[in-house]
This record gives C-alpha cells, sequence and structure tokens, in this order.
C-alpha cells in the first residue's frame, strides 16, 4: 500500500527536503487554476522545482508528491512558495513530480514534470601512471573546484588485503609513492570527496621495475585475437630461459611469442627469464573480451530504432579505424578503434534522412564519404569525425558507392537520377557531371577511366573532362546499390546481377562478356561479388543460395543453399569478404542471421549467429574482414537497435577483391 508521508520538522527539512514540509491534505474541490511553467532543473541527488501562476491567482500553498526507489508516495507542502528541492533522490533515476496549488480547503488540478538527478561529484580524469627503480608517480586533472580532498588507495599484488591508504590536499594533482617493491604490480584507486559523499574511482596499475621486462603490441584483445608477447632484451640483454605461462598452464618459450587467449575477462600470464644466473618473474594482467566491437549505440529519431542497410563497414588508410553508417532516420557516421573496441566519435547530420549509401574512405586523406536517401546531402567527413563539406547538387544517393582516384584529389559518385559528378576532395566542388540516366549501382576508377554501371549499360568516362568514352550495353541487367569486383589481371570487372544472372564487362577492351545464369528456378537478384586468389567469383542471392562460378562466367563451381527459417532475402544486399586460402565469409539475412565460412570447394568451415533468436537481428548489408577479423552490421527492427560487430576468425584478407574494398579503404579504384 502507497504511504504518505508526512514531514512535519525542520531537521528533516535540513536532511534533505529543504523549503519543503508537509501537512494534512485538503479535499478536492472546485477548479482553481494550477501552476504553469513547471520546472525540474537536476542536481546531486535532488531535484528543483519551480513554477508560477497568472497575476491574481494567491493560493495559500502548494503540494508536491512524486513516488520514491521503494514506491511509497511522498507528500510535500512549500508554505506557499513557488519552489522546492526535493532531495534524497537517488542519481540518475527518472522521477515524475506532480504539483498542486491549495486554495484554503481546495486544490487545483496537478501539473507534472520528469526529472532525473545526476551526480556532480566528479571523478579524476587524464589519471596516468610512470614507474621506476622501487617507485610509481600518479598525475590527474582536478575534476571539479568543489573538490575536498582525495583518497588514494592501493594494494600490492602478493598482498591484496593490505591495502594502503593516503588523504591527499584537495590542490593536489599529483603524488609520488616510493619504497615500493620492484617486479610487483601495485593497483591504485583514487576518489575525490565532495561535500555529499566521494566520487567513482579512477583506477590504474603500475610496475615498479629498473626497467619494464615486457612489451606487447596490446593488452587489449578479444578472444583467440593472438597479442604478441616480447621480452626486453634491450635493457635485460643477458637473459635466458624466456618462458611465458598462460591460463591453462600453457608454457611458451622464446624473447617473442604471439597467443591468443580464448576466455573473456581478466587474464593473468606469468613471465619466468634467468638473469644473471638468478631467476626472475613477473606477472603481467591482459583484458579479454568477446568480440573485437560490439556496440547497438546509435543515434535514434524518437522511437525509431536504427539500424545498418545496404552498407557495409570500411577502414581508415592505416587500418585502426572502421566506419559503419545508420540508415534509419538518422544517417549518422561512427568510428570505433579496432584495437580497443571502443567508438571514437559519431558524427551526426543537422539534416535527418536514411542512408542506404556505401561508406568510401579516401586512401590518401582518411575523408569518409557517404550520402542520404534525400537530395542535396552528400557528406565529407574528416578522420577526426568533423564536416569538411556537403555537396548539395545530387539526388538521392540509394545509389552506387562514392569512388576515390587513386590519388586521393577527386571524388565520383552517381545519384539515384543516373547524375554522375566529379568532385574536387579539397574543396567539395564540382568538376564535371554526366547523365547515365538512369540510377548508378556501380562505379570503379580504372586509370584515366571511370566506369559507371547502371541497370542495362555500362558508361566509361574521362576521369579528367567527364566526356564519353564508349557505352556498352550489359549481358544481363545490374542489381541496385551493388558494385563490381574486379580479376587479379585487371581485365574483368564482375557484378551481381538480377533475374539469377552474374555478369562482367571488359575494362580493357569496353566490352560485355557473356554472362552466367546461375538460377533458373526461383532467380532473384545477386549482389556485389567477390574474387578469390583462385579467381573463382563468389556472390550471394537472395533467394537463399550462394554461387561460387568460375572466373570466365562458363560455369558454377558450386552452390550452398542457406537453411535458415526464411530464405526470402536471405543474401540481400550482401557484400561478402574473401581470405588468403580462398575462404569465403557471407551473413545471411532473414529471420535469422548466419554468418558462413565456406572454403574453396564450398564446405562450411564454420558457422554462427548472433543474438540466436532474436528475429530482430538480420543484415541487409555487407562485412568486410582485417587483420582476421570479420566485420557484420544488422539491420535491427522496432523493438531493438541492429548490432554492430567484429569477432575474431582468423585467416588473412585476400589481395584480390570486390573494388568496394580492394584496398582497406572501400575506394572503387584499381590499383
Amino acid at each position: 500500500m502507497k504511504k504518505i508521508i508526512n514531514l512535519l520538522l525542520i531537521s528533516f527539512i535540513a536532511a534533505g527536503l529543504t523549503a519543503c514540509w508537509s501537512e494534512d491534505i485538503p479535499e478536492a474541490g472546485a477548479a482553481r487554476h494550477q501552476v504553469t511553467d513547471l520546472t525540474a532543473t537536476p542536481g546531486d541527488e535532488e531535484v528543483l522545482l519551480a513554477w508560477s501562476l497568472p497575476e491574481g491567482w494567491n493560493p495559500t500553498d502548494f503540494i508536491v508528491y512524486y513516488t520514491d526507489a521503494d514506491s511509497e508516495t511522498v507528500t510535500l507542502r512549500t508554505g506557499g512558495e513557488m519552489n522546492c528541492t526535493v532531495g534524497g533522490l537517488v542519481n540518475d533515476t527518472q522521477y515524475t513530480f506532480y504539483v498542486q496549488a491549495v486554495y484554503g480547503k481546495l486544490v487545483s488540478n496537478y501539473v507534472a514534470v520528469v526529472g532525473r538527478p545526476a551526480t556532480t561529484r566528479f571523478p579524476v580524469t587524464d589519471l596516468t601512471v610512470d614507474a621506476g627503480d622501487s617507485f610509481v608517480s600518479l598525475a590527474w586533472t582536478k575534476p571539479a573546484t568543489t573538490v575536498l580532498s582525495y583518497t588514494l588507495s592501493y594494494y600490492n599484488e602478493d598482498t591484496p588485503d593490505n591495502v594502503e591508504q593516503q588523504t591527499l590536499d584537495k590542490d593536489a594533482t599529483s603524488v609520488t609513492l616510493d619504497k615500493l617493491i620492484n617486479d610487483k604490480n601495485y593497483y591504485f584507486s583514487l576518489t575525490a570527496n565532495y561535500e555529499k559523499g566521494a566520487s567513482e574511482p579512477a583506477t590504474a596499475k603500475a610496475m615498479p621495475t629498473l626497467a619494464i621486462p615486457y612489451i606487447l603490441d596490446r593488452d587489449k584483445a578479444a578472444k583467440n585475437q593472438p597479442i604478441t608477447f616480447s621480452f626486453n632484451t634491450e635493457d635485460y640483454p643477458t637473459a635466458t630461459d624466456v618462458k611465458w605461462t598462460f591460463p591453462g598452464d600453457v608454457v611458451k618459450e622464446g624473447t617473442v611469442v604471439k597467443y591468443g587467449l580464448g576466455t573473456v575477462g581478466t587474464q593473468t600470464v606469468k613471465l619466468n627469464a634467468t638473469i644473471d644466473g638468478n631467476a626472475r618473474s613477473w606477472t603481467l594482467e591482459v583484458e579479454i573480451r568477446e568480440y573485437v566491437i560490439y556496440s547497438t549505440d546509435w543515434a535514434q529519431d524518437g522511437s525509431n530504432y536504427n539500424g545498418f542497410k545496404g552498407t557495409c563497414p570500411v577502414f581508415s588508410p592505416d587500418g585502426k579505424t572502421v566506419y559503419i553508417i545508420t540508415f534509419n532516420k538518422v544517417s549518422a557516421l561512427y568510428a570505433f578503434d579496432v584495437v580497443t573496441g571502443n567508438e571514437k566519435w559519431r558524427y551526426l547530420p543537422t539534416s535527418k534522412s536514411g542512408s542506404y549509401n556505401m561508406l568510401t574512405v579516401n586512401p590518401v586523406t582518411g575523408d569518409i564519404y557517404y550520402g542520404t536517401t534525400s537530395a542535396g546531402q552528400f557528406y565529407a567527413i574528416t578522420p577526426e569525425g568533423e564536416l569538411k563539406w556537403i555537396f548539395s547538387e545530387a539526388g538521392s544517393m540509394k545509389s552506387a558507392a562514392p569512388a576515390v582516384n587513386a590519388n586521393g584529389t577527386v571524388v565520383y559518385i552517381c545519384d539515384a537520377l543516373g547524375k554522375a559528378f566529379a568532385i574536387d576532395a579539397a574543396s567539395g566542388q564540382k568538376k564535371w557531371q554526366f547523365s547515365a540516366g538512369d540510377a548508378g549501382r556501380g562505379l570503379l576508377v580504372n586509370g584515366s577511366e571511370l566506369l559507371i554501371g547502371t541497370q542495362t549499360d555500362a558508361f566509361f568516362v574521362n576521369i579528367e573532362t567527364g566526356e564519353q568514352i564508349a557505352k556498352v550495353t550489359l549481358g544481363c541487367e545490374m542489381s541496385d546499390i551493388t558494385g563490381f569486383a574486379v580479376n587479379s589481371d585487371k581485365t574483368l570487372a564482375y557484378f551481381g546481377g538480377r533475374n539469377g544472372y552474374i555478369g562482367a564487362v571488359n575494362i580493357k577492351t569496353h566490352e560485355a562478356i557473356k554472362s552466367l545464369v546461375v538460377e533458373k528456378d526461383n532467380p532473384n537478384l545477386l549482389y556485389e561479388p567477390v574474387v578469390a586468389p583462385n579467381g573463382s567469383v563468389f556472390a550471394g542471392s537472395k533467394n537463399g543460395s550462394v554461387y561460387n562460378v568460375k572466373g570466365d562466367l562458363s560455369a558454377v563451381n558450386w552452390e550452398y543453399v542457406h537453411t535458415g527459417s526464411s530464405l526470402a532475402n536471405a543474401f540481400n544486399y550482401s557484400h561478402p569478404c574473401v581470405d588468403s586460402e580462398n575462404r569465403f565469409y557471407i551473413t545471411s539475412g532473414q529471420t535469422s542471421n548466419t554468418t558462413y565460412i565456406f572454403d574453396a570447394s564450398g564446405n562450411v568451415v564454420d558457422s554462427w549467429t548472433y543474438e540466436s533468436g532474436d528475429n530482430n537481428q538480420k543484415q541487409m548489408g555487407g562485412n568486410n574482414y582485417l587483420d582476421g577479423v570479420i566485420y557484420s552490421a544488422f539491420i535491427g527492427g522496432s523493438s531493438k537497435n541492429g548490432v554492430f560487430v567484429g569477432k575474431y576468425v582468423g585467416g588473412e584478407r585476400a589481395s584480390s577483391w570486390s573494388t568496394h574494398g580492394g584496398d582497406i579503404c572501400g575506394s572503387c579504384c584499381v590499383k
């Protein structure tokens, strides 16, 4: 049962309900003017309510009530004051407050407002550690002027129950601890103290030592993702018998070893070596997560979910960042660090629109390009996540992926109306325009020529002038928003076709070659193929099958039929991958996703599902693959955002590829 809590004493006011008190509540009666302009300003474990009334209305009191964390109704009186500080709240919890005006024995209707208290006890930032012979130094940035002091706690790895503690002055921004034990990990926790209590701790770890004996290429990785462990032979040149002991008593010997750990969480590795005849040992830790990247945190338009459709991930020129763009209402660009798995930044356009356009990264400048389904919204974003320019002359970019020339100076696009543009990469100014007459379905820069694929034709255009060099009627119709893949001798550009076809055009002779129909029963759309090192061509179809065909399109090598609960749209907008061992990677879309790895003969090497049983997670786009990690983006559904995930599977990226991935930037340029 809900209780009415009467707070009558001034001492209660001082305890957290300043300016509020409670009395018996009058009966409801005739209508009286309710309060106006009610606001809720959040504080630390409190919310300040304020309101007003039109001139001429003079209530005798105000009633404030809300439901607390114990589901009890708390009722307060303000004594006629048109504000109230409600204390004793739980931070980051949403409360609904109701205010009624009291007119003697009558009350007005209530007015409601939502408030969410938030802490102002900010933790220290930029905590750094530096270790040396028997000492550790810590430094940080003061988080707020209201800090009263700091509490530093620390312990040695061998004595975790023996926690040392120091109180530091409010103006301190560094401290040095000496007389510590070398070659032992110390764990530090630093909290900032405020009037209402302590902040969340900032933590760090350091090992005092004459010299750090090991070097890691990363101390955070995904399951089974190799980490390189190197012994510091420069500072310990006489070391022998170097051994690394991993969880499960797995021992690797040598000054440099690679090893992937298969258990999630903080994992301990023991390092042993003999130095000048003395046995030495050290303990190091690495953090292992399930996936390289896993996120569902996307900007949304109201209650609309968001995810990924018609696109696939691409990488920065140095391979350290992966990019993806959402499709539903808010076409935001996201950048993720492939080492930490963390989001680096996000770019949210000021204009809302959907997007079915694949990303392209400039392999020279690192700028990122994409368009939306709304006309006039083609964006260039810097590697730091800032808007560089907007090109406003193109129509909807529910169309081919942008292309970039080899030296990174010009961007080429073709919109859904068939208008092709060359855009100066530095300024965003139009260099020339060409009419292809139909929506662009694939672009390819090949030397001095730009290949533009439409549903029925291929145009070869001079990349400097925009003048048409040749027009070729394709041997089959090209699928929408797909792209080209190029064989190893750079003569044939393959594409996914409508009605069950895979087609190609000779980019040297400007001729269409005879297309291959791979689906005679229930033909559907095939999307962007990939070319394997062995010359075979692989593509997925909306009808639920994947196909591997000969490079001259003379025959099908093998077919695999997806056996999911729904075959319709199974490989819709798919963009598969291939590795150096002729293994193919592709994800089914509907109803539940399955990611497959096929060997060169069509055998399933591995398969898995993300979020099994959740019918909202389906793929209507593509994957990309780098350093043994397959990156996949999912569309989501009305109840859930789509997942963007990177899973370590091993292997090496093939040098042959689809042109959207001919380089890791997806520049659609033949190198």
